[in-house]
């Protein structure tokens, strides 16, 4: 967690001194959903079951320099999982996993045709996970794990591509993929997530008004 808390550290210092001195930024907030995955290994075994559920998040801001297309911003991000499966010994496993993160981005904005923006990115953040097991073994007997909470930081990467509809509003489209594996360490029962990635929908406000193509970027947003 150090060694990567450092990495950022070094990359929010190398791209406040390259934007430093410049004045206007293009700022943009978001609200977004959508299917994510991950991979569930019980008793860290090769044996998997596969997890899956939503990626919901809210993106408080990103501010793109309009000199160099560089961008940052600030995310919060929540994963709820579940799924169910055998391991290899036959036991019947139900995992579940949540987390809620504040995330730091950094990316590249390239701007096509005067209204498609497609962004590659990678992020860092630090939030709360829970989690629980239920196991049921091969004679039905049903043991129920309590569920755990812990802090853990881990990383995004992946691409976004956000289409101007509006000089306000615009839609989006995210794929996203995690850097983070999870144990989950009980006294009998032991496994790891491997978080997976996700496909999510955005509803975008750029908060400066723009031009696009024959829309007056003086008009109100309903037009008049």
């Amino acid at each position: 967690m150090r060694s990567r808390f450092l990495l950022l550290s070094f990359l929010i210092w190398l791209v406040a001194n390259t934007s430093y001195g410049q004045q206007e930024d293009s700022s943009i907030s978001w609200l977004a959903t959508g299917s994510a995955t991950a991979t569930y290994f019980p008793n860290t075994t090769d044996h998997s079951i596969q997890l899956t559920g939503t990626h919901s998040e809210i993106a408080l801001w990103q501010d793109r320099s309009v000199f160099t297309n560089f961008f940052d911003g600030l995310h919060l991000i929540s994963l709820d999982l579940s799924g169910e499966g055998s391991d290899a010994s036959g036991n019947l496993h139900a995992p579940k996993y949540s987390n809620l993160s504040l995330f730091y981005s950094l990316g590249y904005d390239l701007y096509l045709a005067n209204f498609a923006h497609v962004q590659p990115y990678f992020a860092y953040g630090i939030g709360n996970v829970t989690f629980s097991n239920r196991t049921t073994d091969s004679t039905g007997a049903v043991t129920p794990y309590a569920e755990k909470s812990e802090i853990a930081d881990w990383g995004i990467y992946g691409l976004n591509l956000i289409i101007e509809i509006t000089g306000k509003l615009w839609l989006g489209y995210a794929l996203n993929y995690y850097q983070e594996t999870q144990s989950i360490e009980y006294q009998t029962s032991d496994g790891s997530i491997a978080l997976g990635s996700s496909q999510t929908l955005m509803l975008v406000w750029n908060w400066e008004r723009v031009p696009i193509k024959a829309i007056d970027p003086k008009s109100s947003f309903w037009g008049r």
